[in-house]
């Protein structure tokens, strides 16, 4: 079945060649692959910033490839075969659909291609990666689960900007959110999945906004929504009526917590995970043993209180700098 499905997504001469790695062709000594659902937006930039930055450090060159959102899970398998096939030392990994990469991962690790999450704890649903490190979604969930609960102590009702339909971090940040809320007097009136895009998600708070005048607060998947839920919470003139909650603090989320349209973000630190992915790879391409093998970076709640004494070093990418 896996080989039927690389052929029709990679044709015979990508088998081809990544089975020739596996046979223990020669390797380029200081290239490293990162495939990624997106390389664009304010969880993917400072991602990408970290690696890229850190790489050159030590010495790598950074063959970075685009699959160009979250529905287009073939084409990133196809990306991460095409980087086996240059004989990266490393492949440096955000899946899309981790189910999806089972065949591919076995492949590359089979040719001693070091295979390291990058912002997942996890590279595919059957195949353990060499390391990984990321911000457990579920334990980001939970935090969102803790934020809506101090911008609602009495209660209330929250519209729910879910993020990427089928994208597993949003599914499993949504899952605990709720499981945090269940029985209380926090209720979701709404839920809609969209696609990864601000003027996406600005129509769609827009949406709730209309459809539910009333609602207390609105959760945005990540910055990209969240961006989105307070630009329309701002349009309306409802800043501070209507909470704003979301998981990234880019700096369009910095922004608008500034106009006091965004009131809680649970920051991940993305160019530290970046970073930490290339320290963790750069030990295993020399041979060294790994004190651990997955690497969870703090979470870092943040409010209008504490948004100017916070190391946003490790948040966000340079101003300005693009993959």
């Amino acid at each position: 079945m896996m080989g039927n499905y690389l052929l029709r997504n990679v044709g015979l001469a990508g088998v081809i060649a990544v089975s020739i790695v596996g046979a223990g062709a020669a390797h380029a000594a200081d290239k490293i692959g990162v495939s990624m659902p997106n390389v664009k937006g304010p969880w993917f930039t400072p991602v990408l910033y970290g690696i890229s930055d850190e790489a050159k450090k030590r010495g790598y060159d950074v063959v970075i490839q685009d699959a160009g959102g979250y529905a287009n899970v073939d084409k990133q398998v196809s990306q991460f075969s095409n980087l086996a096939v240059q004989k990266v030392r490393a492949i440096l990994i955000d899946p899309a659909n981790p189910a999806s990469f089972n065949g591919v991962v076995r492949e590359a690790k089979a040719g001693k291609i070091f295979v390291i999450g990058a912002g997942s704890p996890i590279v595919a649903s059957d195949v353990e990666p060499d390391a990984a490190v990321s911000s457990s979604h579920c334990s980001i969930g939970h935090e969102l689960a803790k934020g809506a609960k101090t911008l609602l102590p009495n209660g209330g009702t929250i519209a729910v900007l879910a993020g990427p339909a089928g994208a597993f971090w949003a599914s499993d940040r949504l899952r605990c959110f709720k499981e945090d809320l269940a029985g209380g007097n926090i209720k979701i009136v709404a839920e809609q999945t969209s696609e990864q895009d601000p003027a996406v998600a600005l129509s769609l708070a827009n949406d709730f906004l209309q459809r539910f005048p009333s609602v207390d607060v609105l959760y945005g998947a990540d910055d990209t929504y969240g961006v989105g839920a307070a630009r329309a919470v701002q349009g309306v003139q409802k800043c501070g009526k209507v909470k704003v909650l979301f998981a990234v603090l880019g700096e369009a989320a910095e922004e608008m917590m500034r106009a006091g349209c965004a009131d809680y973000v649970v920051a991940q630190q993305p160019v530290k995970i970046g970073r930490s992915a290339v320290d963790l790879m750069d030990a295993l391409v020399k041979g060294k043993t790994l004190e651990k093998k997955k690497d969870e970076v703090p979470l870092i709640p943040v409010t209008a209180a504490n948004l100017n004494s916070i190391d946003k070093t490790g948040m966000q990418a340079p101003k300005g700098w693009t993959p």
